[in-house]
């Protein structure tokens, strides 16, 4: 039998009861998530549960990890299987194949489990279910493995993991303070993900190749700080600018500057930002967008020339407040910050500004239908749609596989009472949009299907038969655009804070006391 089998056989008759204890977990999980939210006399002891499963789990992964590894201690020089015939690479694939057969099947099993309960299709959304496997790795099983492998206990690697923690996040809450609001350059994450993979994973197999413990801890904890120094000396503006093309004049859109009221409002304090920072909202018209056509604003850079040589040159920020959009629509606003000592010296002093726009481009789609019915009905974004049968008000949930799809518009009809065929009827609208995908033990995400008129005082409900309208934008690519604004006066533009009157005191009454 080969040597790998023999330890992974060896860890199992060690191991079997942390290992039945972390899959009847991830079982009560696969129970108790699909009656989370749903009228069910059980729901509200599956949230409870679901909440709890949430910390049982990598709990229990932790013990197994720790045990695992810990079984063939690599801290020290007095190892009991050093002295006989075991080769690291050898061990080393043993562990890897018992963390797939016992923490990776089940989990996948788990979450094939409940799409399927759901009514999706997991063949459909394989890469997602990958993907999910890759953050589990990335998040919990290399960081824990790697750490259990420089220990020597389960309380030593308990409290390793627990101080990890709290390094990284000091380290993320001093570098997110010092680069508060600053757009990332692109790739930039998926750069710092793989240092953060590949460190601790190299870590982990240099332990086991040379037992040399302490450089593999210096590994561990220069990790999280060569990430950190990575994205303060990438040339963030230069690499910006490179991964966000200029838009040819022709074929872009066309920004021209808006023409300010004659009495603007200056009431009232400046509003300050991050770091005595000043926003300003600069109006623009817009033309050359058609219907179909958006620009999704990700960061804004900002060139300021005034009077007596002030120059000023900010780095790219993410869009701070406005639309932070370009469409048809023939007016935008776009936000911008400077500091507070750049605008007390130019507040009084008309200013020329150079833009730049770093966007993502989009273009609608053709526009797909789809129609509700009572019994579940398919949706785009691989979602599958149903509604209540115990209450025909109820607005249908969607269930979509981990994330709804990105930038999905729903145009349809809702009537006030479903029960007249013959009712008005009026228009209306839902933007379903997906947030990043980060790492999820429950792949089902659902959403209510309630649309709104945009008016609160004419609301209805989207009734069964009703013809549901979908338009999604697809991602055209990156594009920068320039602008330019000439002799602007900033002061009335600043965001400031509302003056708050107080009311007036009522006159006395004669003859009674006040």
């Amino acid at each position: 039998m080969p040597q790998s089998l023999h330890i992974f056989q060896k860890d199992l008759r060690h191991l079997w009861p942390e290992t039945l204890v972390g899959i009847l977990l991830l079982a009560a999980f696969a129970w108790s998530a699909p009656y989370k939210g749903i009228a069910s006399p059980y729901a509200g002891y599956a949230a409870i549960l679901d909440a709890f499963l949430h910390i049982l789990i990598p709990l229990a992964w932790l013990v197994i990890i720790s045990r695992l590894i810990h079984d063939e201690p690599l801290v020290g020089d007095r190892q009991f299987w050093t002295s006989r015939p075991y080769h690291w690479a050898k061990l080393l694939l043993a562990k890897l194949l018992y963390l797939v057969v016992f923490i990776y099947l089940p989990f996948l099993l788990m979450q094939v489990y409940l799409l399927k309960h759901a009514g999706l299709y997991p063949t459909t959304v394989m890469p997602a279910l990958l993907h999910n496997l890759l953050l589990l790795t990335v998040v919990l099983i290399i960081p824990i493995a790697a750490i259990a492998a420089v220990t020597t206990t389960f309380a030593r690697l308990l409290l390793s993991v627990l101080g990890g923690l709290i390094y990284v996040l000091i380290l993320v809450a001093v570098s997110g303070y010092l680069s508060l609001d600053h757009m990332l350059p692109p790739h930039i994450n998926g750069i710092a993900a793989a240092l953060l993979i590949l460190l601790p994973a190299s870590a982990l197999v240099f332990q086991y190749y040379t037992r040399r413990t302490s450089i593999a801890r210096l590994m561990l904890v220069g990790a999280p700080i060569l990430a950190v120094l990575l994205f303060f000396l990438t040339p963030a503006t230069a690499l910006i600018r490179s991964g966000y093309p200029a838009i040819p004049t022709a074929g872009g859109p066309r920004l021209t500057p808006f023409p300010l009221p004659p009495n603007p409002n200056q009431s009232g304090k400046l509003r300050l930002g991050p770091h005595d920072t000043v926003q300003v909202g600069l109006p623009f018209r817009v033309e050359g967008v058609d219907r179909e056509t958006d620009y999704l604003i990700q960061g804004i850079a900002l060139t300021l020339d005034g009077p007596n040589g002030v120059h000023y040159v900010s780095p790219y920020v993410s869009s701070i407040f406005g639309s932070g959009q370009i469409n048809a629509t023939p007016f935008t606003l776009l936000a911008v910050s400077l500091p507070l000592s750049v605008f007390n010296q130019i507040r009084n002093s008309p200013v020329d500004l150079h833009l730049s726009l770093a966007t993502q481009h989009l273009r609608s789609g053709a526009t797909s239908t789809w129609n509700s019915t009572s019994q579940p009905f398919d949706i785009p974004g691989h979602g599958r749609c149903s509604f209540s049968a115990d209450d025909p008000d109820a607005a249908p949930i969607c269930n979509f596989p981990f994330d709804t799809p990105r930038l999905l518009y729903l145009n349809t009809e809702v009537a006030q009472d479903c029960t007249l065929p013959g009712g008005p009827h009026l228009s209306a609208h839902q933007v379903l949009g997906g947030a990043p995908t980060t790492l999820n033990f429950d792949p089902i995400v659902a959403v209510r299907l309630e649309p709104s008129t945009g008016s609160p005082q004419r609301q209805g409900h989207l009734c069964v038969g009703t013809r549901l309208n979908f338009l999604q934008d697809t991602e055209v690519g990156n594009a920068r655009l320039e602008i330019d604004d000439k002799q602007i006066l900033l002061e009335p533009l600043a965001a400031r804070i509302p003056v708050v009157h107080n009311e007036a005191q009522p006159e006395p009454i004669p003859g009674i006391p006040q």
